[in-house]
């Protein structure tokens, strides 16, 4: 399948598409990737050089896409980190027209807001993905912070993130980071009929873009008609392969978890 992606781009320590692309192009997906925003680095890694992509210049290349009809054979959409409100307002029209003209295009929604209790991202930004970016989600992927930041509810156990992931607008909602008891975390994908719970062990120190990978993992299954109980596990099983193959590496081994 053909899918759009718009996140950030960052040359060391793979989060946003770095993280994402990897993973879809794995399941033999086609990407057509734009950034957001480029990077030499993570912030986490020490203060990184940036290129900005203006959202005039975002806009741009998605009328250029458009206008070669390679959006058309476009199957799914991903959507990561914003720099600006304005580029939410360009990227939130183009993914209008597109379902006009496909109303059974897949719509993933990673809304990168922040993380530990804090916006990382301008107010604008975060107001603009929720109220733009949100009503046009099949699914959306927060973790534990940005799920009770767009819904206003507590989600500090399985049972609250259930319930907070109900109140979102898409029908499909994939939670992270949740507080699963027992020196767990839980990650549950979320239904108006069921949820679906995967968990692994809670650990101090884990690197980088961990999200943004499980984002790609799972929708480059479900782009594929995984069943979503399925998706969540296969995804999981490899980020974990992830995170093992990085022990006391501040990169996440996208590449190293892929090929095993």
């Amino acid at each position: 399948m053909r899918i759009l992606c718009v996140s950030s781009q960052v040359a060391y320590g793979p989060v946003g598409n770095s993280a994402a692309v990897p993973a879809l192009q794995a399941r033999g997906h086609e990407v057509l990737a734009l950034p957001t925003i480029v990077l030499s680095n993570h912030p986490g890694h020490g203060r990184p050089a940036v290129l900005r992509t203006a959202a005039a210049d975002l806009a741009a290349m998605l009328g250029v896409l458009e206008d070669l009809g390679a959006l058309d054979g476009c199957g799914a959409v991903m959507t990561g980190y914003f720099a600006a409100n304005d580029q939410i307002h360009g990227v939130a029209r183009i993914i209008r027209r597109m379902k006009s003209r496909n109303p059974g295009l897949f719509v993933l929604v990673d809304p990168i807001l922040g993380d530990h209790d804090a916006l990382y991202v301008p107010l604008p930004v975060a107001e603009g993905l929720r109220d733009e970016l949100l009503p046009l989600a099949s699914c959306v992927t927060p973790n534990r912070f940005e799920l009770e930041w767009l819904t206003g509810w507590r989600a500090a156990s399985v049972r609250e993130a259930e319930a907070a992931s109900r109140r979102l607008p898409a029908p499909e909602v994939l939670a992270t980071s949740i507080p699963g008891g027992s020196g767990q975390l839980a990650t549950l994908v979320t239904t108006e009929t069921g949820t679906h719970i995967q968990t692994a062990a809670l650990r101090e120190m884990v690197p980088h873009g961990t999200g943004d990978f499980l984002a790609g993992l799972y929708l480059a299954r479900r782009a594929d008609g995984v069943a979503m109980a399925q998706s969540l596990a296969q995804s999981m099983a490899i980020l974990e392969r992830a995170i093992a193959h990085s022990a006391g590496s501040p990169v996440l081994d996208v590449a190293g978890a892929l090929q095993t």
